[in-house]
């Protein structure tokens, strides 16, 4: 499968669970391919073969704009260090989920959770802890007893009772020996935010910040930095009055478009604009500067939304 075939597979996928899905980042430097969002749950989604390309400078800047975005970040791919992984598996790299086209399928469209995960060793499972327990002593079984018929020592029972995840074939035999269901499901969201902090570098960025609008700066993305005003959320570009400015509009567009976030490009060194392209509002350099206060500012950027 190339790769053109498998990010089609994954938007596919997605679309047929009803997501929101934006066109593919084409721009370089990059972090992410796609953002993806069905209600309360947005994907920010790199596409590889294998998820072993997946280099740590990359995957940092994913999480940070994953957080910016109140997003989950995702890698789907298909090998992990030239092998094939496995369906139904979550695998990880760099501090983010991996997991298959099909694995994916399974999750969102046939809502069959993801109950195996890989890690150095082999493959592994969360455990119900309170719910082992619970079914041991009804079965009055001693925690010695058990841990003998599975082949594992007693305190590593007790470990398991008190949280701790097991092999997959110990958890198998453990839900074989007590007759029930002990699996618990790996959620795909993140387990935490990263601390984002930047600093505004950009003159076009902190003459906006100055005018009162909330400024975080990015990096390897289509946008320079998310902006926030008032209730407000947008995706800011900064580019030339050149070629390249339709088609990051057009994919700036795509971005808020599915997320349902506003944006803006300024245009630099430049003296006829158009008032749009697409959903994206264009304002030249000049007229930023020109602009007294950030109610100003969105009120222009309110008129020149389409």
């Amino acid at each position: 499968m190339s790769l053109r075939e498998l990010d089609k597979r994954v938007v596919d996928i997605l679309k047929e669970a009803n997501f929101n899905v934006s066109d593919r980042c084409n721009v370089y430097p990059k972090s992410f391919d796609r953002i993806a969002n069905k209600e309360n749950l947005t994907f920010v989604l790199k596409v590889l073969k294998d998820i072993n390309g997946l280099k740590v400078n990359v995957a940092r800047v994913l999480v940070e704009i994953s957080s910016l975005l109140d997003a989950d970040p995702l890698l789907v791919g298909v090998k992990n260090r030239g092998k094939k992984m496995e369906r139904g598996v979550a695998y990880e790299r760099h501090g983010i989920k991996a997991i298959t086209p099909d694995t994916l399928r399974d999750y969102l469209i046939e809502d069959i959770p993801i109950i195996v995960y890989a890690a150095p060793g082999g493959n592994f499972a969360k455990l119900n802890s309170n719910k082992l327990k619970e079914e041991r002593l009804k079965e009055d079984i001693s925690r010695g007893e058990l841990a003998s018929r599975v082949g594992v020592t007693r305190s590593t029972i007790r470990k398991y009772e008190e949280g701790a995840d097991s092999a997959l074939y110990i958890a198998i035999r453990l839900e074989d020996e007590v007759d029930a269901a002990l699996f618990e499901g790996i959620d795909l969201s993140r387990s935490g935010d990263p601390e984002v902090s930047r600093n505004i570098d950009d003159p076009i960025l902190s003459l906006l910040s100055s005018l009162g609008l909330s400024i975080l700066p990015t990096e390897r993305a289509p946008f320079k930095a998310l902006s926030k005003a008032k209730d407000k959320r947008f995706l800011t570009g900064i580019e030339n009055y050149n070629k390249r400015l339709k088609k990051k509009a057009h994919l700036i567009s795509s971005l808020s478009g599915a997320i349902d976030y506003k944006s803006f490009i300024v245009v630099k060194e430049t003296e006829t604009l158009k008032s749009n392209i697409d959903d994206t509002p264009l304002i030249s350099e000049d007229e930023v500067f020109d602009i007294e206060s950030r109610d100003e500012f969105l009120e222009v950027v309110r008129e020149r939304s389409p």
